[in-house]
């Protein structure tokens, strides 16, 4: 069973001034809980949750690709367990290609007894 929620992960990038690109990578075992994402305005840009496990970018997958249309909010909840070991990671990525709007979001994660 996995463990309480550890205080999250937050990032934050001005789509003015570039494409959002957050990695994250594991010093402790977690599993993730959700993602959380709040953009200051509609938008319509492409979002990108990747796992990418310390092993090899050959184990690495996507968790999620999704196009935002002209929305404001986004959740990612895993369907199912979704463990990283120790140097393990996880990007979040957006496009700007419309230019406008400032992204923040968070990363909540529970403790986990695998490495």
């Amino acid at each position: 069973m996995d463990g309480p929620l550890r205080r999250p992960l937050t990032f934050t990038q001005d789509l003015s001034a570039g494409a959002l690109s957050y990695t994250y990578t594991f010093t402790r075992p977690r599993s993730l809980h959700e993602v959380l994402i709040s953009i200051s305005t509609d938008i319509t840009e492409s979002l990108t949750i990747t796992k990418h496990v310390a092993k090899g970018a050959a184990y690495s997958t996507s968790l999620v690709e999704a196009d935002i249309i002209e929305e404001q909010e986004y959740t990612f909840r895993p369907q199912g367990k979704c463990d990283f070991a120790i140097g393990d990671g996880i990007t979040i990525a957006m496009t700007n290609a419309n230019t406008t709007g400032v992204v923040s979001g968070s990363i909540k994660l529970r403790e986990t007894n695998k490495n």
